[in-house]
């Protein structure tokens, strides 16, 4: 009777202990689960972290603008890409690349007296039958440059387009520091090599679309590039590239250092434009060439 009546107990110790086996099992595989997968997220994470420092990398070296570049086929060596109602002037470069260590430094103020190279003498121009000769300088992120434009654009097509005139654009990248992608730099560069691909006209509606443009943050080379090829140019390999980016360090710097102090800043016949509306001048520019 004593065996028979502790066959139960001993069978309820067996399932106990075997239920404690499948417990501490599950436990086991669970734990071991835990750790596979925290071994996955952690390489996972190197994996993504390798990657970022990557991509900083590339980024970074891409960043790394030389001194020297080429000058572009639609700049003079100063920098300038001139517009005639014939078209864009090409090759007028007397040098076939630019050094920006071989440009002065600015001074701590800029003598807004001083007239950047390139600019014609106001009693030359005065001799000159030749058309008006007005160059601006401009930065593709300046809200004043984009009022300018907006202002201004119109006048300065119909001159250019009846042979009144010829406009010099000198893109700068001054305002670089307001975009963390340097997007005045870009836009430059860009504006280069859509001057080296096209027309006077399509390449004022370029200058015009990019403006209206002006104070979204900067564009993404992307964006630059839709712009560009809506007016016939193709710039993402230029883009990509950073081909012209040195010319526009050197115009940069060369502006500054010869007392171009902010943008938009315009010369008319060699006479910097002061107070008076940039439309007065240039009528009375174009009234005594006749």
């Amino acid at each position: 009777m004593a065996s028979s009546s502790s066959n139960p107990q001993h069978e309820s110790r067996e399932a106990a202990r075997e239920r404690a086996r499948r417990i501490a099992d599950q436990h086991a595989r669970q734990e071991k689960r835990s750790r596979r997968l925290l071994q996955i997220g952690i390489l996972a994470l190197v994996v993504v972290i390798l990657a970022v420092i990557g991509v900083v990398v590339a980024q970074n070296r891409a960043q790394q603008i030389p001194e020297a570049g080429p000058v572009p086929a639609s700049a003079n060596e100063w920098g300038g890409t001139v517009l005639t109602a014939d078209g864009i002037v090409k090759d007028s470069s007397e040098v076939d690349q630019r050094d920006l260590r071989e440009v002065p430094e600015a001074p701590e103020t800029p003598d807004e007296s001083a007239v950047p190279p390139g600019i014609v003498d106001p009693a030359e121009a005065e001799e000159s039958d030749g058309p008006v000769e007005v160059v601006i300088f401009q930065d593709f992120e300046c809200v004043h440059c984009a009022d300018f434009e907006a202002e201004n654009g119109d006048a300065i097509a119909e001159a250019v387009a009846e042979g009144d005139a010829t406009v010099e654009y000198r893109n700068l990248n001054y305002l670089d520091r307001a975009t963390p992608t340097k997007y005045s730099s870009r836009a430059a560069a860009a504006a280069y090599e859509v001057a080296n691909q096209v027309s006077t006209e399509q390449y004022l509606a370029f200058v015009e679309e990019m403006f209206s443009h002006q104070g979204t943050g900067g564009l993404e080379d992307e964006q630059i590039a839709e712009i560009a090829a809506k007016h016939g140019a193709d710039v993402e390999g230029a883009l990509e590239d950073n081909a012209w980016r040195p010319m526009v360090n050197v115009v940069s710097q060369e502006s500054l250092a010869n007392g171009i102090a902010g943008t938009p800043t315009v010369f008319v016949d060699g006479e910097r434009l002061g107070d008076q509306p940039f439309q007065e001048a240039l009528d009375e520019a174009v009234e005594a060439k006749k």
